[in-house]
């Protein structure tokens, strides 16, 4: 029929292709061309001042919208994802993007937040803090990767989120909050590849439903008792603590090669018994409760599989 736009189920808008930067008014020239309202997934690659139109609200049905080697240059208020126009989305990614002044833009902090949204992710961004509400707008349980990104703190409105999944591997972050031990219903916390030395000394009200702990390439090189009874929960299931890389597991091999009898951190009154104990007696225990083997991948977030499907290819 004439003047009936095209259906796009996926939308790939790749400005590279395109030979555009992505500014407002290329953005609304390209998404004239097809019918919003049909599309279900919505993917930007490679724009280098990727500006969101206003008929991004006619993205009824959306339920991904994937950001891939793109900066962001504006994602306003009038435009940010919301239930209103986008409820039906469930997950949002964020990778190898950069965004203004390394802050959260105003469009992904809507107070209408899409009520399905529950999965976040940025992977080699450089997003250096959230906003202090944004656990007023995000949704409690939600599972959340700031992976390889620019936090150097743990921010209290994510474990105001109590998430489902927090991933926090690769920022410059040095010192972690005791809160993030109390979380109720965490799965997964990951640590690895940050710049910490140590797990808090005291939890005041230690979470019992046992997160796997993910310490992977840190200087982490002891843990203390207040980890004993989530460790001894776990010990004929899985490995509750992943280090391979970390201090803790280089004094580990040490000990079982024979090298070493004693872990480097001086025991304290207040150490961990079981993890802290070298004693030959005490192995096996350390090899349940302690995964020191090499992961499969670098990252937690797929970024393998997106670089495979996304990158530019001469």
């Amino acid at each position: 029929m004439a003047g009936v736009l095209p259906s796009c189920f996926v939308v790939d808008f790749n400005c590279h292709k395109l030979s555009i930067s992505g500014q407002h008014d290329e953005v609304l020239t390209e998404w004239k061309k097809f019918d919003h309202r049909t599309a279900v997934k919505l993917i930007v690659l490679h724009c280098p001042a990727f500006e969101v139109p206003t008929s991004f609200s006619d993205f009824i049905l959306l339920q991904e919208i994937r950001v891939y080697n793109t900066t962001i240059d504006n994602w306003g208020d009038d435009v940010a994802i919301t239930n209103t126009y986008h409820p039906r989305l469930t997950m949002l990614s964020l990778v190898r993007t950069k965004m203004k002044d390394g802050i959260l833009p105003v469009g992904l902090q809507s107070i209408d937040f899409p009520a399905n949204l529950y999965y976040i992710n940025f992977c080699e961004t450089n997003l250096a803090s959230v906003p202090d509400d944004i656990d007023a707008k995000w949704h409690v349980g939600s599972s959340v990767y700031v992976e390889n990104s620019k936090l150097t703190a743990v921010p209290q409105a994510l474990i105001r989120l109590q998430p489902f999944f927090l991933v926090l591997g690769g920022n410059p972050i040095t010192e972690i909050p005791p809160e993030l031990f109390e979380i109720y219903g965490m799965l997964y916390l990951i640590l690895a590849h940050t710049n910490i030395s140590e797990l808090p000394r005291t939890i005041s009200n230690p979470s019992m439903n046992t997160p796997f702990i993910d310490v992977r390439n840190t200087a982490v090189s002891y843990f203390w008792s207040w980890i004993d009874p989530l460790v001894e929960m776990m010990l004929e299931v899985s490995p509750m603590i992943l280090a391979s890389g970390s201090t803790y597991c280089n004094d580990l091999d040490r000990i079982r090669n024979g090298e070493s009898a004693t872990f480097t951190a001086p025991l304290q009154a207040d150490s961990s018994s079981i993890l802290m104990n070298s004693s030959e007696a005490n192995w096996d225990r350390l090899i349940k409760a302690v995964d020191c083997s090499s992961p499969l991948y670098d990252t937690m977030f797929d970024l393998l599989g997106w670089d495979g499907m996304y990158r530019i290819t001469v």
